[in-house]
């Protein structure tokens, strides 16, 4: 370790340390704290309200571990779990609507959060007006209300991947006062600085990459000082809280994240780029290949990629498509993404209400694929195969 005095300021270094101070005994990780109540020494410590931890919703050593570690990764003033990537999500839409209210929402963002915005806070009197991904920032101006309380953003897109100008569009939000949320589960809250792009919260599915073995769930909130007293009113009033044993499981994964993305990216770009050129395929949306859609906006704001991506086929029967996805040995078919192994789904964005301000415009399968830490050339021959079943039964 670092002497006294020479810690690194390199991102990697702070990521492996960060909150050690809630290890003790010179162990390397924190204690597992299951619990509900913390008892007081006495009745008048009980009611000072001054203890660091008064019951386990409220937080435990391993929490505010998680929590420490996660404000280190985002440069963040503070951190708040939820007990899911949607948990979290919902928790910063109500912290910023109102009845009467109005928010924008990407209309290529995750289907969930869609469904909280037309459902639940459509019930609660919040109106949610989806635009276009790509939105130019004099256009998003013209959306905003005297109302408009709250824009969310997610760029990448899910399945569609669009990126979206996060520095332009946050400041027509800062002008008028409105606050700014990001799904930014994609880049991992590591190869994009949300907030340092305007955001006022970052939210991670840490389901995702900061678990990185599909054995946990977790959701996080990241989120500015300003933002602070809107989040963690909404979070108290929720009740949200986590299982020590997932947030153990979460800060396990977070220190080896970097070097899991690497070999993610790596064997996404060997993928995206075999299947770019297959004559099966329409389109391949991932921002870090080049020619790609969004690919130049990406490079600007962007110091990596994860393994998450989308092709286009060119249109094939349904008998085809299912030779093709149902033979895979090395893609899984299943939700959820992250983790260490191969993931193939299909997405389709011409079903009703999958998009309401824009229409996609290709009408061949979309699969969404998340590139695992299998050996890349044993996944494009895995791939291949399917093609040539594809193929076969066409």
């Amino acid at each position: 370790m670092p002497s006294k005095g020479t810690r690194s300021k390199r991102r990697t270094t702070r990521l492996i340390h960060a909150a050690r101070q809630y290890t003790d005994y010179g162990f390397v990780n924190p204690a597992v704290y299951h619990a509900s109540t913390v008892l007081a020494p006495d009745l008048a410590t009980y009611e000072s309200g001054k203890r660091p931890y008064t019951y386990a919703v409220y937080g435990t050593p391993t929490t505010r571990a998680l929590e420490a570690a996660m404000c280190e990764l985002q440069g963040a003033h503070g951190c708040r779990l939820a007990p899911s990537g949607l948990a979290a999500i919902s928790c910063v839409l109500l912290a910023f609507s109102r009845s009467g209210g109005h928010i924008l929402i990407s209309d290529s963002v995750y289907g969930p959060t869609r469904r909280m915005a037309t459902g639940m806070l459509a019930r609660l009197g919040v109106e949610a007006e989806f635009y276009d991904p790509r939105i130019t920032a004099a256009d998003l101006a013209g959306l905003m209300r005297p109302q408009t309380t709250l824009l969310f953003l997610e760029s990448p897109g899910s399945n569609t991947f669009e990126v979206q100008d996060v520095p332009a569009l946050t400041a027509v939000a800062k002008e008028r006062g409105v606050a700014c949320a990001i799904d930014d589960t994609w880049p991992a809250g590591w190869f994009f600085d949300s907030l340092g792009a305007g955001c006022d919260v970052s939210i991670q599915a840490a389901t995702k990459y900061q678990v990185g073995h599909s054995d946990a769930l977790m959701g996080t909130v990241c989120y500015t000082r300003d933002a602070a007293s809107a989040i963690e009113a909404a979070h108290t009033e929720l009740g949200l809280c986590v299982s020590g044993d997932d947030a153990y499981l979460t800060l396990r994964g977070l220190r080896t994240m970097e070097v899991r993305l690497e070999r993610h990216q790596k064997n996404a770009l060997k993928v995206a780029s075999w299947l770019k050129e297959r004559p099966e395929v329409e389109e391949v949306f991932y921002p870090a290949l080049p020619g790609a859609p969004d690919h130049e906006l990406w490079k600007r704001d962007f110091t990596g990629a994860s393994g998450l991506f989308s092709i286009a086929l060119k249109p094939v029967p349904e008998k085809a498509l299912h030779a093709f996805t149902d033979g895979l040995e090395l893609f899984g078919i299943g939700a959820s993404w992250g983790g260490y192994e191969s993931l193939i789904l299909r997405f389709d964005p011409h079903r009703a209400g999958a998009r309401t301000a824009t229409r996609w415009p290709l009408d061949g399968p979309l699969l969404r694929l998340h590139i695992g830490l299998e050996d890349p050339d044993d996944l494009i021959a895995d791939l291949d195969a399917g093609f040539g079943r594809m193929k076969e039964a066409s």
